[in-house]
């Protein structure tokens, strides 16, 4: 049996080729470490060191630029879910608003103090004046309001009532006196069917009026006396199968039943107290 002898063949060496961090130094040799033997990169790339990029970080460390600069890939910062530069933007616009808000507070308050006497509250009147002054000199457009017109038909208590008395409620609030006898110009006669004594020549109308009843027209003539104290109205004309706006006339005329003429549906009331315009 032949023996052969194993022919021993020289074990091929690798030549080692050390990473950057090890090509440049004056130190005696020393074995590379493990991992570094065949690092073909020009920076170390094992997992004991950080991994290196060729482009500059934006955002740590800036001044480490070229080749070799340094990023550590860390993630961005963030405050409230935002970036830095969002968070810092919505922070300036928050603020600008409320400087904003607080210095339109403070200017409208002062100017609401200076309008109001200066110590911030309302003048004593200044709410039941400024409702006087709106009800008696409307300022604005306000809506208009069309009320239900009433469909009564309006009464005479002609010819009944001809060359009768009529004493004007308003006598009763008047007198000091229970009883009294009321003032001669609140007293008038009814008279049916007689011609307006307020188309004559010479005579003033003071009003007119929409009313039911032949004793209305007559109140509406006593309220003119009751002002005056005196006979302002003498005569009080009714037409109760007028139309609207008016069905009765109030005014001051010269009156002489003798020489009135007759008209059917006209009334015609005059006052005691005096006749005369």
């Amino acid at each position: 049996m032949d023996h052969t002898e194993p022919q021993h063949h020289p074990q091929q060496q690798m030549p080692q080729r050390l990473s950057a961090l090890y090509q440049f130094h004056n130190a005696p040799e020393v074995a590379p470490a493990h991992g570094l033997e065949y690092d073909d990169t020009p920076y170390p790339s094992s997992d004991k060191y950080p991994v290196i990029h060729t482009a500059a970080s934006s955002s740590y460390d800036t001044k480490y630029t070229g080749k070799h600069a340094y990023n550590d890939n860390r993630p961005p910062r963030i405050i409230f879910g935002m970036k830095i530069k969002t968070f810092l933007v919505v922070a300036f616009v928050v603020m600008l608003i409320v400087v904003g808000a607080a210095v339109g507070g403070a200017v409208g308050g002062r100017a609401l103090r200076q309008n109001n006497g200066g110590d911030g509250m309302w003048p004593e009147g200044t709410i039941s004046n400024a409702t006087s002054t709106t009800a008696s000199s409307p300022t604005s457009a306000t809506p208009t309001f069309t009320a239900a017109t009433p469909t009564y038909t309006p009464l005479s208590d002609c010819p009944d009532s001809n060359n009768t008395t009529y004493t004007s409620a308003h006598s009763s609030t008047l007198s000091s006196t229970p009883n009294s006898t009321p003032p001669l110009y609140l007293t008038f006669t009814k008279h049916c069917a007689l011609a307006s004594p307020l188309s004559a020549s010479g005579s003033t109308t003071l009003s007119d009026a929409f009313v039911y009843s032949f004793s209305d027209c007559v109140e509406l003539c006593a309220s003119f006396n009751v002002v005056s104290q005196k006979a302002e109205c003498s005569v009080a004309v009714y037409r109760p199968g007028g139309s609207r706006p008016g069905n009765c006339w109030v005014g001051k005329a010269n009156f002489d039943i003798g020489s009135s003429a007759v008209d059917e549906g006209t009334d015609v009331a005059v006052v005691m107290g005096g006749s005369k315009s």
